[in-house]
């Protein structure tokens, strides 16, 4: 097994992600099963264009699951980056589920510094910036480290322990490295 020289797990726990999404929840969710309580227990239709009890039943559950499953996505979806001897892996869970591999051969060379997320990528997640930017790998905040390949490609992954992650980085990419 491959020594570890730096591990990190990110989630989304922003709180405006957090109230963004419950109340978008809320918005999609809230009026069907109020319109299908009161369509039920009235015998009334309910809205301006009534459909059946069991359209608006089936779109109740429907929109209920859909974004429900948004919300449980965004509780189980975490960037885990770690720095191996052999050189850098990642995964994005549960979109990505398998390691992505980057040996220390295929790195011309690497950069740990402030970027910014939205103008250069579009926000956090897995993002595909300009040709100029690559490809992102982050969760919240603007530090990351870019790792620039051989294949001209450009990969950033977001870190909230920079430090750590440089020092990692700096032994995975010494020339002559001895491990006891």
């Amino acid at each position: 097994m491959e020594k570890v020289l730096f591990k990190e797990e990110q989630r989304f726990n922003q709180w405006w992600i957090w109230l963004l999404l419950l109340a978008t929840f809320a918005v999609a969710v809230s009026p069907l099963w109020y319109g299908l309580y009161m369509q039920l227990s009235t015998g009334e239709p309910w809205g301006n264009d009534p459909t059946s009890n069991g359209a608006l039943a089936f779109s109740a559950v429907l929109v209920t699951i859909l974004t429900g499953g948004l919300l449980l996505l965004f509780i189980t979806l975490r960037l885990q980056v770690e720095i191996r001897e052999d050189g850098v892996h990642f995964r994005f869970l549960p979109v990505i589920r398998r390691w992505r591999t980057i040996s220390k051969a295929e790195i011309e060379r690497y950069e740990i510094g402030k970027y910014k997320p939205i103008a250069q990528y579009g926000g956090w997640g897995i993002r595909y910036g300009f040709r100029k930017y690559g490809r992102a790998y982050n969760v919240a905040g603007n530090i990351g480290m870019k790792l620039f390949l051989k294949n001209k490609k450009i990969i950033l992954l977001g870190t909230q322990r920079s430090q750590a992650l440089s020092y990692a980085m700096e032994k995975l990419m010494a020339e002559n490295k001895v491990y006891h």
